[in-house]
C-alpha cells in the first residue's frame, strides 16, 4: 500500500466538519468506526483524481455527508465512504468484511458495478447493473440511498465529462434515479436530481425556462406576500395554529407539465403556490375550509392525499383556487410531520423514527418486493430496464378491493392488471371480474373509486391476447413468464411426439437408439438434455425426420406413413395457416416453421400446391376428440344494397357462430359486392350447413367456402 502524507489536507479538514455533524446523533464508538472507514478509503484512493481535478476521496465523503443530513445509521455512512473501493482500488470484498463486517460489505457490494463482465452494449451493462442493485435493494433499501447520494454528487461535477457521456448519465437519471427517489418519497433529492440532469440534457431549455421563472418571481413577489398575509389572518381568526410559506415549482417540473399538456409557459398558473402546515389532521381540513371561504375553489382540482396517500406515502391536501385578480394558484395543506416525511421519504425511518415512517418503510418494502418479482420474471436485463422505467410512471388510479382495501394501480389499468397486482396466481387463474357488482370483460379500464371482485378458476390459463391491453409491468411480465413456460412445455411435448412417430416409421423406438448415438447428436447440437432436442423440434427449428434418420441410419423408411393426431389444443407450438383456414374434416398436412413450431395447412391449399412432399412435411390428421373452435373463411357475393350485411350477420349469429372479421372484395360492374367473412366453427359439417343457409337469402347470389 502506498505511503500517505499524513499532513493536514483539505479532506482531513472536511472530515473534521463532517464529524461534528455525526456527533449530533451517533455515539463515539460508531464515529470511531466511521473514522476507520475514512482512513482506509483515503489510503486506498490515494493518488486518484476525479476528472474535475479533485482528490477522489472528496466524492465518497460528499455522498456520506449528504446521507448524514438525514441522520442515517453508521453502517450506511461507512458504506457510502467505502462505496468505490471495490471498483477502483485493490481492496477486495474479503478485506472489507474482515475489517468492517458482513453488513457494511453487503452494502458496498450492492452499490458496486459489474465491471468484470464483458457486455455487448452500454445499455446491456447498465441494465445488468440495475438488476444487481435491485437484488441488493430487496434485502436492504440503504443500497439505493447510497446510490442516490453517489449519483447526486456525480451530477454536480458532470460538466467536466464529454457531452455524449454527460447526456447519457443525465438521461438515465431522469428516467430511473430521480423517479426512484420520488418513489421512495424523498422529494427534495428527486427535485435536485431532476434539475441537475435537466440542466445537462437540455441546457438551452433549462436556461430559457429558468430566466422566465426568475422574471415571474419578481412580478409576483408582492402578490405572494399579500396572499400569505391574508391566509395567516384568516387562520388566526379561526384559531388555527399553523405556518404558511410560499412554494415554487422547480424548472423540470414545469417543463414536464408544459410538455405533457402542450402548454406555453404563460399558461402555467401553479408555478407559485402556498403551503400551510398545522399540528393535526383535523386542523388541515379546517384550514382547507378557510381557504375555500377566502378564495373561490376551481372545480375538479381538489385532491385528498391524506385520506388516500400516494404510493410513496406522501400525504397532503391539494386544492386550486382563484386568488386575487382571479389568478389560479395551488394550496398544499399538511401537518408538520407530513411535511418532514414529504421531504425525507423513506430516510425518515432513521431520521424521525415515528410510527408513520415505519409504516411507510413497509409500503416501500412491498414495492421493492414487487420489483424483485419483476426482475425474476424478466427475460433479460434489457427487458427489466424497460419494465422498471414503465413502473416508475407516476400516473395512478385508486380502486377498492372486495375487502374494502385501497389498491393503487397505473392509469388505464384493466381488470387483469388488478388481478395480478393482488397476486400472480389470481392473475394466472383469472376467470371473470366484477366492477361495482357488474360483470365486465377483462380489458375493462378501471376508474377511481370502483369496487373490484375477481373470481378465479382451478387452473392457470392466461390468454396471450391480454398482452394487447394490460398496462402494469407486473401483469405483463407475469403473463410473458407463464407463456414462456407453457410454450416450452408444449414444444417439448410436441417435439417428443413427432420424433417418436418418425422413429416408428423406421420401425424403431427411441429406447432402441444407442446411448452413444444419442449423446453424440446432443453434443453436436450443444444440447445438455434430450428435452432441449424435443423443444427445438417442437418449435420447428429441427426437422424430426432428419433427426430420426440420424438416430437409426441402418433402418429403411417404410412405405406407409404415420399421420399424427392433433386436437386443436397444442398451444403456442402449433398454428393454423390463415391462407386456407384448416378445420376438422379437412385433409391436412404440417410444415415446420423456424421459431413458430408446426403450421397446419389444408392439403389442397394453393400455398403448398406446387410444393413436393419431402422430409420436412409432417402428415397430420384430426383427432376424433377434437372439439375446439376454428376460423374458416366464407366468400359471399351479394347485391350492393343497404341492409344486406346486417341480414347476413343476423343469420350467422342465429346459427351460433361468431364473426371474427368482414372484408369487402372489389366491387363488380354488375352491381354485386363480394364479402369475405371469417367465422368460428367446429368442423366442415357446420360450415357446410351455414353456407346452405346463406344461399337461401334472396340478396345472396353466391356463397362458398374460400379455398386459399
Amino acid at each position: 500500500m502506498a505511503v500517505v502524507d499524513k499532513t493536514k489536507n483539505i479532506e482531513d479538514i472536511v472530515f473534521v466538519s463532517f464529524k461534528k455533524k455525526l456527533q449530533k446523533y451517533l455515539n463515539s464508538y460508531q464515529i470511531k468506526k466511521i473514522e476507520k472507514a475514512f482512513e482506509l478509503a483515503k489510503d486506498a484512493h490515494h493518488g486518484q483524481k476525479r476528472q474535475s481535478g479533485e482528490n477522489y476521496i472528496t466524492h465518497p465523503l460528499d455522498a456520506a455527508a449528504y446521507l448524514a443530513d438525514y441522520e442515517l445509521d453508521h453502517e450506511t455512512i461507512m458504506a457510502a465512504i467505502l462505496h468505490d473501493v471495490i471498483e477502483d482500488t485493490t481492496i477486495s470484498l474479503e478485506n472489507l468484511e474482515e475489517k468492517f463486517g458482513k453488513k457494511v460489505t453487503e452494502l458496498v457490494d450492492g452499490v458496486s458495478k459489474l465491471d468484470k463482465i464483458n457486455f455487448n452494449s452500454k445499455e446491456e451493462a447498465d441494465a445488468a447493473n440495475l438488476r444487481k442493485m435491485i437484488l441488493a435493494m430487496s434485502n436492504d433499501i440503504r443500497v439505493l440511498l447510497i446510490k442516490l447520494a453517489d449519483r447526486r454528487h456525480n451530477l454536480t461535477t458532470i460538466n467536466v465529462l464529454k457531452k455524449p457521456k454527460a447526456k447519457r448519465i443525465a438521461r438515465e437519471t431522469l428516467e430511473i434515479y430521480a423517479p426512484l427517489a420520488l418513489r421512495l418519497g424523498i422529494h427534495s433529492l428527486s427535485t435536485e436530481l431532476e434539475n441537475l440532469s435537466f440542466q445537462t440534457y437540455y441546457p438551452l431549455r433549462h436556461s430559457v425556462l429558468s430566466a422566465n421563472i426568475d422574471k415571474a418571481r419578481g412580478n409576483r413577489k408582492l402578490l405572494m406576500n399579500k396572499i400569505q398575509t391574508e391566509v395567516t389572518k384568516k387562520l388566526n381568526t379561526e384559531s388555527i395554529k399553523g405556518q404558511t410559506k410560499a412554494r415554487e415549482k422547480h424548472a423540470y417540473g414545469i417543463y414536464k407539465k408544459m410538455k405533457l399538456k402542450e402548454l406555453k409557459f404563460s399558461q402555467i398558473h401553479d408555478i407559485f403556490g402556498v403551503r400551510i402546515m398545522t399540528e393535526s389532521v383535523d386542523l388541515c381540513y379546517r384550514a382547507l375550509g378557510c381557504i375555500h371561504n377566502l378564495y373561490t375553489p376551481i372545480p375538479g382540482r381538489f385532491k385528498d392525499y391524506i385520506a388516500i396517500p400516494k404510493s410513496n406515502g406522501y400525504q397532503s391536501l391539494h386544492t386550486a383556487v382563484l386568488g386575487p385578480h382571479n389568478l389560479p394558484m395551488e394550496f398544499q395543506i399538511r401537518t408538520y410531520d407530513m411535511d418532514k416525511l414529504a421531504q425525507s421519504g423513506i430516510a425518515a425511518h432513521w431520521f424521525y423514527k415515528t410510527k408513520s415512517s415505519i409504516s411507510k418503510l413497509s409500503r416501500e418494502q412491498q414495492w421493492l418486493n414487487n420489483l424483485l418479482d419483476i426482475q425474476k420474471q424478466a427475460g433479460n436485463p434489457t427487458e427489466l430496464l424497460g419494465s422498471i422505467k414503465e413502473d416508475l410512471n407516476p400516473g395512478k388510479v385508486y380502486v377498492f378491493s372486495s375487502k374494502g382495501q385501497i389498491i393503487e394501480l397505473p392509469k388505464k389499468s384493466t381488470l387483469i392488471d388488478y388481478a395480478y397486482s393482488i397476486h400472480t396466481d389470481l392473475g394466472n387463474k383469472y376467470s371473470e371480474g366484477l366492477v361495482d357488482g357488474e360483470l365486465k370483460p377483462p380489458s375493462t379500464i378501471l376508474k377511481n373509486g370502483q369496487r373490484i371482485i375477481i373470481k378465479k378458476s382451478d387452473i392457470s390459463n392466461p390468454d396471450p391476447a391480454w398482452l394487447n391491453f394490460v398496462i402494469s409491468v407486473k401483469a405483463r411480465t407475469s403473463i410473458r413468464n407463464y407463456l414462456r413456460s407453457i410454450h416450452e412445455t408444449d414444444a417439448i411435448r410436441l417435439g417428443e411426439k413427432l420424433l417418436k412417430g418418425c422413429l416408428e416409421e423406421l420401425q424403431v423406438s427411441l429406447d432402441d437408439v444407442p446411448q452413444k448415438t444419442l449423446k453424440f447428436i446432443l453434443s453436436e447440437y450443444r444440447y445438455k438434455t434430450i428435452d432441449q432436442l424435443f423443444k427445438e423440434i417442437g418449435l420447428g427449428n429441427k426437422i424430426p425426420k432428419l433427426i430420426a434418420l440420424r438416430m437409426a441410419p441402418s433402418f429403411k423408411k417404410t412405405e406407409s406413413s404415420t399421420a399424427y393426431d392433433i386436437e386443436g389444443s397444442e398451444g403456442l407450438v402449433m398454428s393454423y395457416a390463415k391462407c386456407c383456414h384448416p378445420i376438422p374434416g379437412d385433409m391436412i398436412v404440417g410444415y415446420p416453421s423456424q421459431g413458430k413450431g408446426i403450421v397446419v395447412h389444408r392439403n389442397n391449399c394453393k400455398s403448398i400446391k406446387h410444393t413436393k412432399p419431402n422430409d420436412e412435411t409432417i402428415d397430420l390428421q384430426w383427432s376424433e376428440s377434437v372439439d375446439n373452435n376454428f376460423s374458416a373463411s366464407i366468400m359471399i357475393e351479394v347485391e350492393n344494397q343497404r341492409g344486406v350485411l346486417a341480414e347476413i350477420s343476423a343469420l350467422v349469429a342465429q346459427s351460433n357462430h361468431n364473426i371474427e372479421s368482414v372484408n369487402y372484395a372489389d366491387s363488380h360492374d354488375t352491381g354485386h359486392n363480394t364479402m369475405v367473412f371469417v367465422i368460428s366453427v367446429k368442423n366442415t359439417n357446420q360450415i357446410k350447413k351455414l353456407v346452405d343457409k346463406l344461399k337461401k337469402i334472396k340478396k345472396v347470389f353466391k356463397a362458398e367456402r374460400k379455398r386459399s
